[in-house]
Parts: C-alpha cells; sequence; structure tokens
C-alpha cells in the first residue's frame, strides 16, 4: 500500500548497502514520516534485502537510551539483559547477531533526555566507525536532527540526510487510487484532484477526506466517488478534526470588526518557499480575496504578531530580522485545515483556490524584468 516515496526508498536502502553509513530521516509533522518508517521494516523483511531483518521502535517523552535499546532487542527477539547500557555494548551486541538488522528509531523529537541523544549520536559513530553491518535510521522533524548531529559533526559523515518532503499530487492520487482498489471503489477524476489540491502535499488529509467521501458514496450505494462526496467530506473533516480547537484559540475574539480569522486563512493561502516560509507581503492578494478589501501591511502585522503569543496558541513561528520577517505554521497540520475551514464556511471558494495557485504559477514562469 505504499504510495509514492520511492527515491527515499531507494536512499536507505543504498545507505544499507554501505557498511559504515546511517541514515537520518527528517521532515515537518503530518509528511507521512511514521507511516514510511513503519513501512521500511516491512519492506525490508519481506523483499530481504541483504539478508537483514527489520524492526522499529517508538520514542516517547518518557523513554531513554537504555529503553530504547531494550525496545529493539525485544523486537529483535534478542534476549539481552544489561544493568546499564552503554554504545559500546549496544555494538557488541547487534555484531553478536547472525543476521544485520535495519533498526528504525522514530519520532525522535519527543526524546527528551539530552544525555540519551547524546548516547545516540554516540552510538552511531561506534557503528561507524567499526562498519558493523546492521543500519540505523533515526527519524524525527528536522530540529531532532540538527540536536543529534549538534555538538556530534563526527557523526555527519556517517549519516545519510534523507528529506521527505510534503508529497506531489501525482503521489498523493496514488495513495487514493490504492485505496479506492482496496475497497473495491472508483472516484471521478475530478474528485481525486480535489482531494489531492486540498491536501497541501500532507498525506494526512488525503487519507482524511478520501475516507469520509469513501464513506459517503458507500452509505449512498454507490461505487464511485464523486466531487459532491469530496464536498460533504470537507466538511465532516472540519468539524471532525482534533486540530479544530488550536484554531479556534487562535481566531476567537469578543469583537466582530477583527481579522484574525481573515489574516489566519490568508496565511494559509500565501505563496510559500519550499520550507513553507512566507512573508507579510504574501498576505495581501489572499486577504484581498477573502475580504473584498486592498490591506497593507500594518493593518495585519499586529494580527500576526499575535498569533506568535501562547495566547493564541503560538500557531506561527518567525524567523529573520525585523522588516523582512519570515512566518511559517508552527504545526502544518493547521494550514490545510484553516484552508477547508474557510471553504466550509464559504469565506471562500473553489474558484478562489484557483485564482491564487493560477498567480503563483506565473509569479514562478514569469521572467525577471530587464534592469535596462
Amino acid at each position: 500500500m505504499l504510495a509514492g516515496r520511492q527515491a527515499q526508498l531507494m536512499d536507505v536502502i543504498s545507505a544499507a548497502g554501505q557498511p559504515g553509513q546511517h541514515v537520518a530521516l527528517y521532515g515537518e509533522r503530518g509528511v507521512g514520516k511514521t507511516s514510511f518508517a513503519n513501512v521500511l521494516a516491512e519492506v525490508f523483511n519481506q523483499i530481504g534485502v541483504g539478508g537483514y531483518r527489520g524492526v522499529g521502535v517508538n520514542c516517547s517523552t518518557d523513554d531513554n537510551f537504555d529503553s530504547i535499546w531494550r525496545n529493539i532487542f525485544r523486537e529483535l527477539d534478542e534476549d539481552i539483559e544489561y544493568v546499564a547500557i552503554t554504545p559500546e555494548d549496544v555494538r557488541h551486541a547487534i555484531e553478536s547477531f547472525g543476521s544485520p538488522a535495519l533498526i528504525v528509531i522514530d519520532e525522535l523529537d519527543r526524546l527528551e533526555d539530552e544525555s540519551s541523544l547524546s548516547l545516540l549520536a554516540d552510538t552511531i559513530k561506534t557503528f561507524s566507525d567499526h562498519s558493523v553491518n546492521s543500519t540505523l535510521v533515526v527519524v524525527g522533524v528536522a530540529r531532532s536532527i540538527d540536536e543529534l548531529i549538534g555538538e556530534h559533526e563526527s557523526i555527519e559523515r556517517a549519516l545519510v540526510q534523507v528529506e521527505m518532503p510534503r508529497m506531489s499530487r501525482g503521489e498523493l492520487r496514488e495513495i487514493i487510487e490504492k485505496g479506492c482498489s482496496y475497497a473495491e471503489l472508483t472516484a471521478l477524476d475530478l474528485a481525486i484532484d480535489k482531494i489531492t489540491k486540498f491536501s497541501e502535499g500532507l498525506p494526512h488529509y488525503t487519507h482524511l477526506l478520501g475516507l469520509y467521501a469513501g464513506q459517503r458514496a458507500v452509505m449512498d450505494d454507490r461505487t464511485e466517488i464523486m466531487v459532491v462526496d469530496v464536498d460533504a467530506a470537507v466538511d465532516q473533516a472540519v468539524a471532525k478534526h482534533t486540530i479544530r480547537s488550536d484554531y479556534r484559540r487562535a481566531t476567537r475574539s469578543t469583537r466582530t470588526d477583527t481579522l484574525y480569522s481573515q489574516v489566519l486563512l490568508a496565511c494559509a493561502l500565501a505563496e510559500k518557499d519550499a520550507l513553507g516560509f512566507f512573508p507579510a507581503g504574501a498576505l495581501r492578494d489572499p486577504l484581498e480575496m477573502i475580504t473584498g478589501k486592498r490591506y497593507e501591511i500594518p493593518a495585519f502585522a499586529p494580527h500576526l504578531k499575535k498569533f506568535l503569543e501562547p495566547g493564541r496558541g503560538s500557531v506561527l513561528r518567525r524567523e529573520g530580522e525585523p522588516r523582512s520577517y519570515f512566518y511559517r505554521f508552527a504545526n502544518p497540520l493547521l494550514q490545510p485545515y484553516v484552508i477547508l475551514n474557510g471553504l466550509s464556511e464559504k469565506v471562500i471558494s473553489d474558484e478562489t483556490l484557483a485564482s491564487l495557485e493560477q498567480r503563483s504559477t506565473v509569479h514562478e514562469t514569469s521572467e525577471p524584468e530587464p534592469l535596462f
């Protein structure tokens, strides 16, 4: 059922074939890192790449270096008992196994014990220095990988850094088509296009909208998902999503003349760079489409500042210097939700999205004006 991610899969397989090389898999939340990590262990077990055994464990806030490795040994069915586990203990234990292992350590960003992160870095280093023929794959958001390397720059050459970007619409389409095939359903191209557009590159929303749209078709005694099913799925996703409380916290106000909901929607619709950042000026066009009125930066700059504060959930993050700040959503899953909410409440329409997308395409393809 794996859709897309073939380049990332080949990067991991390639690293596994090189003694001393390990993998740091990173990306923003919601791009499918955990799903991919789960598939890795299955793939290596299924096709027997190099005789590997694939296992995976998840980090929790209560974990430490010792508990992580005890969980790994349990998954490997290796009865190893230590009073305390050190990186060298781990290396000797792994080298004693009869076959190599692909060991996936997921959700590294949840590991709060800093000494455990240092010990994990030391483990990668000793695995690499001694060319242990097992491969470690650590998975987390980019910041957690930076912290892992951090003061241990010597392990950087031992890590193949594999980025998990947002999925292309073609990859998201593959998710829907595989799911429909499994459920013995079909979907109109227009319905699939709508789901992939609304997903903003995040497979979480493709699965969610596909599920609700498929359920509606089946309840209507049909085997084909139509556009009306997707429209209904949008309303369901907005009403039932757990992130709804974050949206309400960010936009609530006792005054009816505030622009919090409109400015946050403009943030969601703003043209962004590859890392999801946008400047304040990028809000002008979408905000005009939402409100029917042209606003300049001083009119909505206070709203952006409020979105950085805990009182509104710190829904945005900011980088850069004064007068050249860049913003992005702290939780990437909130961005598509804000757009879906705008559609559900009829604040924006499909035509609004198409118009903004067309403008973005023009900006990408237009050549710079000559200086003279």
